[in-house]
């Protein structure tokens, strides 16, 4: 995995997300986008059920919907974000340094990966499916609060030109900007 991503400048998928809410005993489904520029950032863009985004530009998490008069604009502290979603999403090629692990199994075609954080944070533990070819094709994500959020992806596109302003907040003027 830490080789094929190694090389990996670019990337674009396609992703549907299942997040079970625990509190709620309810599964929300999601569609959308993401596009990652390796020294840029990432953008994650939802579809449905609402249309909304979270831009990492290397400094700040934007976040905003279509519904809401506001984006929300947060610093990332790298210390606080450790043993979060976020590590998996920034860089994968540091999986190693970043997590244990537990246990290694075939299931079908995919390579199965069972992950403990070695860093205290929101995720107890992360599971991942890799195929033959080495790329992610699933994250399972178990969380302390009981959350489990599950990301598959599809029409992965790597190493394709993506335009750097994809990664930089543009505001319409139409909404407010908060600063967390």
């Amino acid at each position: 995995i830490k080789k094929a991503y190694a090389d990996i400048k670019t990337l674009e998928t396609q992703f549907n997300q299942k997040i079970f809410i625990s509190s709620l005993k309810k599964e929300r489904d999601s569609k959308g986008e993401f596009f990652f520029k390796r020294q840029r950032g990432f953008l994650w863009r939802y579809k449905t059920p609402k249309v909304q985004f979270f831009l990492y530009d290397g400094k700040f998490i934007w976040q905003g919907e279509d519904d809401k008069p506001f984006v929300t604009k947060n610093k990332i502290d790298k210390e606080k974000t450790g043993g979060t979603f976020f590590d998996l999403v920034e860089d994968i090629a540091k999986i190693d340094e970043l997590f244990t692990i537990k246990e290694q199994k075939i299931e079908g075609n995919y390579e199965v990966l069972q992950l403990i954080p070695k860093k205290e944070g929101t995720v107890l533990s992360a599971k991942i499916w890799i195929d033959k070819q080495k790329w992610i094709k699933r994250i399972e994500i178990q969380e302390f609060t009981g959350n489990v959020n599950t990301i598959e992806f599809a029409a992965v596109k790597v190493n394709q030109s993506l335009d750097d302003s994809k990664f930089v907040f543009k505001s319409d003027g139409k909404k407010e900007i908060i600063e967390k």
